[in-house]
């Protein structure tokens, strides 16, 4: 597992009395409900694990706030390096579970006094696992997360793959998930991917949202096909970030091998870069959508649900009509007019503005990944598209990510980018 500071320090949010009203005003907002967040089998320990020194109210307030969220207690020993205390509880739903673990976080970072990390002497990790047949309910979750507190550092809410492709979308806005790599709690098990709960992401100002379910689910789900290694192809594609953190734009093509090994690279270059502190915006042509720029509705549709209106005005300011054409529900909101159905080269001239115009002001901002997947689906107004924002965003932080199956897709994709400057395209060739 890749070392990372303390998740919850305010080092980014302010003074930790602004950490405590962040999270307090997310454990008291709304918390949408998954209709996947429980499964048969499945099973969710949370352990928190408190320093020598906290109060013993402490612990026993935490302790009922696990039993108040529908825990069932679970035996947990501290382990031999920390001589600290440790409650747990067992759900069966993955929303109770992780909205378990930030009102514990919001009540002792409320609790704290004094200078620096309200929550440094608070480890607490979720952990998701279906039991061998035969065990008592919640023994593999109990073991991993018994290992996964030992790799935790204070102030660190960490979780388990399985807990956050579930919990991710049930999110509220405030909180980050952020990669940190492979942790093995097996000697001889597979690998597990652990993810980092961050208050004061993307979501906190109401600017945007990273789309990363995606990346999640693709790397996690058991039932697809195992992709080939990608190490080569993804150490390709993440030479070009350096660049792009420096304020150029880089254009990475992914092309070539099967579907699963170019959704294993779109996916780890997403998750890494995003916790780099790129902001990532996903989208993909489908087979049975053949809308026009589909890929570009779904990519900043999904960033403009998740920005404040103020924002959304500040970014598109005097291009309200035009940014209807792709989003009309994105143009409403900051006063736009309905468009009609004419479609002229007039109207399709200015959207491409608006979208140019919206893509600086995101980087402008942040360091910004733009995926596009199954490029070959693209329709020629898409890439026409695609080539006015790459013009428009060159000297800007801005990583194009665009992924084709078809040589010949690619080669035109490539031209976008290698006609005004040939060193910034990257092609990186998936597979034999």
């Amino acid at each position: 597992m890749s070392e990372s500071g303390p998740a919850l320090s305010g080092s980014d949010t302010g003074p930790p009395s602004a950490l405590a009203r962040s999270l307090r005003r997310i454990v008291e907002a709304p918390w949408p409900r998954s209709e996947a967040e429980s499964a048969p089998g499945m099973i969710t320990v949370l352990a928190a694990a408190f320093d020598a020194g906290a109060q013993p109210e402490i612990t026993a307030a935490a302790h009922d706030i696990a039993l108040r969220f529908g825990g069932g207690d679970t035996a947990m020993a501290p382990s031999a390096e920390h001589a600290d205390t440790v409650i747990s509880a067992a759900f069966h739903s993955v929303c109770d579970a992780t909205r378990a673990a930030l009102e514990i976080a919001s009540m002792v970072a409320l609790a704290a006094h004094g200078d620096g990390n309200p929550l440094a002497r608070l480890r607490i990790v979720l952990c998701t696992a279906a039991d061998d047949d035969g065990s008592l309910p919640g023994t593999r979750a109990v073991g991993n997360a018994r290992g996964l507190l030992a790799e935790a550092a204070g102030g660190q809410i960490l979780a388990t793959a399985p807990t956050a492709v579930v919990a991710g979308p049930t999110l509220p806005a405030g909180i980050d998930l952020l990669d940190r790599g492979l942790w093995t709690p097996l000697p001889d098990g597979p690998p597990e991917r652990i993810y980092e709960m961050r208050v004061g992401g993307a979501h906190a100002d109401r600017a945007g949202a990273s789309n990363l379910e995606w990346a999640r689910r693709a790397l996690h789900d058991p039932a697809a096909a195992r992709p080939a290694d990608v190490a080569e192809p993804l150490r390709v594609a993440l030479s070009a970030w350096p660049s792009v953190a420096a304020g150029s734009a880089r254009m990475v093509l992914l092309c070539g091998g099967e579907a699963a090994d170019r959704t294993a690279v779109l996916a780890e270059l997403a998750l890494r870069l995003h916790a780099d502190g790129a902001l990532v915006l996903y989208g993909r042509w489908t087979p049975d959508d053949f809308g026009t720029y589909r890929a570009f509705r779904e990519a900043l549709g999904f960033h403009a649900a998740a920005c404040g209106t103020d924002q959304l005005v500040t970014d598109l300011q005097g291009w309200a009509d035009e940014i209807a054409h792709l989003l009309p529900e994105v143009g409403a909101r900051v006063g736009g007019a309905l468009p009609g159905r004419s479609g002229s080269t007039f109207e399709r001239a200015g959207m491409f503005d608006a979208v140019g115009t919206w893509m600086r002001a995101i980087t402008a901002r942040t360091p910004t990944v733009l995926v596009l997947d199954d490029a070959e689906r693209a329709e020629s107004t898409s890439v026409s598209l695609l080539s006015h924002v790459w013009h428009s965003c060159r000297a800007h932080p801005l990583m194009v990510v665009v992924a084709a199956d078809r040589p010949g897709v690619a080669d035109r994709l490539a031209d976008v980018a290698a006609h005004p400057n040939p060193s910034a395209l990257v092609r990186v060739e998936v597979g034999d």
